[in-house]
């Protein structure tokens, strides 16, 4: 019986290492790719071992403008983000906590809005930002990835607050607490694993978005996901280690973020799963 035990063990163990690899064998790929010599780059079968070679790294930071593009992902993610967190947590909390009519149709209609593919969106929101003269701008960018964000926000911390005791909220008003008190004193910090849940996945998704960015940007406001399609292609040649270096930068800030807060997200998409 207990060798049986340890055989099963032994084969949960091997099955969840051999999917983790499968996971993440495009990105050792990749970096693999980032660091090889030109010469060995398109070598058939593929060599796994050889001497590291970084300077496609130095050619990024020192010789193109991603320095640059990555301080506009940077800006654009962060700021969206965050203003879309605020307007979805007010949102969210105005249609649990409030009584005014046609709320269901409000909220429909903002949950709406998330199921239509994006590019359908494209020419109109192309059109409200040339108009505004804020193409190739900043907050040409953070304008629509906020508005973009906000239902799906909407949508996590919705279910999340009916889960906030009314009892809680309505003795906090009977000891004489406001409604921007009780906002920001008892339903934020109690929201907090859900709003920052929804913050993980908003600016996960700020930082990738390419489509809008590569539409309404040109030079000065381009984001990292535009400048890796510029590598893509090189005097009629795809610039594979250029490429590889360049999405080893782009995933990298993301990693870190999703690694360091992945149990936030967990903890926020579980509690928002679980009524009652």
């Amino acid at each position: 019986m207990r060798q049986y035990t340890w055989s099963l063990k032994g084969i949960k163990y091997i099955a969840i290492w051999s999917v983790l690899l499968w996971t993440l064998f495009p990105i050792i790929y990749l970096f693999l790719t980032s660091v090889k010599p030109e010469a060995l780059l398109l070598e058939v079968p593929p060599r796994f071992i050889f001497e590291p070679n970084f300077d496609q790294y130095k050619k990024m930071f020192l010789f193109s403008s991603i320095p640059d593009n990555v301080m506009n992902s940077l800006i654009v993610a962060s700021v969206s983000t965050i203003a879309s967190l605020i307007l979805g947590t007010m949102l969210s909390f105005a249609f649990v906590n409030f009584k005014f009519r046609r709320k269901k149709t409000l909220l429909f209609l903002i949950l709406l809005t998330r199921m239509f593919p994006p590019i359908t969106t494209l020419i109109p929101v192309y059109m409200a930002v040339s108009k505004a003269g804020l193409s190739d701008t900043l907050t040409g960018l953070i304008l629509p990835y906020t508005a973009f964000q906000i239902p799906l926000i909407v949508w996590i911390l919705n279910d999340f607050m009916k889960q906030i005791p009314q009892e809680l909220l309505e003795a906090a008003k009977m000891d004489g607490c406001s409604i921007w008190q009780m906002f920001t004193k008892i339903v934020v910090p109690l929201s907090t694993p859900g709003i920052i849940a929804s913050g993980i996945l908003a600016f996960i998704y700020n930082w990738n978005e390419m489509l809008f960015a590569l539409t309404l940007t040109s030079f000065e406001a381009k984001t990292l996901p535009v400048a890796l399609m510029a590598f893509t292609e090189s005097e009629g040649m795809i610039q594979w280690a250029s490429v590889a270096a360049l999405g080893i930068i782009t995933l990298l800030p993301v990693l870190v973020f999703f690694l360091l807060l992945n149990k936030f997200l967990v903890k926020g998409m579980m509690a928002g799963s679980v009524k009652g």
